[in-house]
């Protein structure tokens, strides 16, 4: 065996090696003739865990993952026949439960070749009846950890068929370029037909309000939009200076790259462009892969740093590609600023003595925010008062760069809902 066990057959010819419960074995057979051996050797892989949960057992283990999907608490019927599911696995201490301890089926067939880091998007394609156009399909998800403990998850996705081309329902889609002080650019509302994908909707917008867009594949496969020209549109940018100072410590290469008239990758950082994100979150797919469903939140929005500004960085898999900072703790999302949670680490502590303050300094080990706080002369480990961060911004940027007062936000040439 791979742990070094040599095993050695019974009385009746068998080989029975003791396994403990999670692990994986690999079990090497030789045969001999004598002391010659005979062909090659066979190897037997050999993976023992607790039985999973299932429809009858949904829990297995003392501590069981937890599965949240984009469909809890929504039962509404589905009309487009492509759904995006999203699926997040958690052990019971909150760590992230990764695609391949994961298995996701749709009407008894696996689906395969999720998308995503952390969450997992599983591409359902949702098949109509031989006759009507409703019908209820099943998904099943079971999650496990290492440890033994599994859950097991049934959802039912209540299904309506719209004829290819026909209206679809409706979706909101805005345009958000706050990272460079300009706020919402565009806020609308958009007829979606059944079959369109998210870039074909999004070019619809576009020619409506007589925006050029730029970009690389096609509106059907690997559309990538790389920027969009629109007169005046980057008139008035003003990058937030505590924004400009995180891309400064982050070490992320400057471009001289911008013009008053477009918007795209590469102005200003090496680390700029259009991400979308759908319900607040970020796919893993591009825009020609995302088919809208009714009441979908489209929104496309700007980065100046692969996302850590806008809480997409995840999405883009850079992995750390260019610089050093893994957050920002903070969003420049929809004309104002979101603080998020630091994680401070002492870094430093200087004693005070009879005549001289001491201090103690941390550290944010995201953004690499410092603050001090100050132990008083004379008074050894009692800190009394705590020195200004480099960098907490706390309240909104403010309206210099909103669209009521950019002079950007435009109406498109046809009222109301666009079809």
């Amino acid at each position: 065996m791979n742990n070094g066990e040599l095993l050695y057959p019974d009385e009746q010819s068998y080989f029975r090696p003791v396994l403990s419960i999670n692990n994986e074995y690999i079990i090497t057979m030789y045969l001999y003739r004598g002391s010659e051996l005979c062909g090659g050797a066979v190897r037997f892989y050999i993976t023992y865990r607790n039985q999973p949960a299932d429809e009858d057992n949904p829990v297995v283990g003392e501590h069981p993952p937890v599965i949240t999907t984009n469909r809890d608490g929504d039962d509404s019927v589905i009309t487009s026949s492509r759904f995006l599911l999203r699926v997040a696995a958690r052990t019971w201490e909150g760590n992230v439960i990764y695609a391949n301890h994961i298995v996701v089926t749709l009407d008894g067939v696996v689906q395969t070749n999720p998308t995503g880091s952390t969450v997992f998007e599983y591409h359902l394609v949702l098949t109509p009846p031989n006759v009507g156009d409703d019908i209820d399909h099943i998904v099943t998800i079971l999650a496990w950890d290492d440890e033994g403990n599994s859950t097991f998850r049934k959802l039912i996705l209540p299904y309506h068929r719209v004829g290819e081309g026909d209206e679809n329902g409706s979706i909101h889609i805005s345009i958000d370029a706050t990272t460079l002080g300009l706020g919402i650019i565009i806020d609308d509302d958009y007829t979606v037909h059944e079959g369109e994908n998210a870039a074909e909707v999004l070019l619809r917008l576009f020619e409506d309000y007589g925006i050029e867009a730029q970009f690389s594949g096609t509106p059907r496969l690997n559309f990538y939009l790389r920027r969009i020209v629109w007169g005046d549109i980057a008139y008035s940018v003003d990058i937030p200076p505590e924004l400009w100072e995180l891309i400064l410590r982050d070490g992320i290469t400057l471009t001289d790259q911008h013009d008053r008239d477009s918007i795209g990758e590469f102005d200003f950082t090496r680390c700029s462009g259009w991400m979308y994100c759908i319900n607040g979150m970020y796919p893993g797919i591009g825009l020609s892969e995302y088919y809208p469903i009714n009441g979908d939140e489209l929104c496309l929005r700007f980065t100046l740093a692969l996302g850590k500004d806008i809480g997409g960085y995840d999405a883009t898999g850079s992995g750390g590609s260019e610089g050093s900072l893994s957050s920002y703790c903070g969003l420049w999302i929809d004309g104002g600023f979101i603080q998020l949670e630091h994680d401070y680490e002492l870094i430093q502590r200087v004693e005070p003595t009879d005549d001289e303050d001491g201090f103690i300094e941390y550290r944010c080990s995201k953004c690499h925010d410092t603050y001090r706080e100050v132990l008083p002369a004379g008074s050894p480990g009692q800190s009394v008062f705590m020195l200004t961060h480099t960098l907490v911004p706390q309240i909104c940027i403010g309206t210099a760069g909103s669209p009521e007062n950019s002079g950007l936000k435009r109406k498109a040439i046809n009222n109301d809902i666009k079809d």
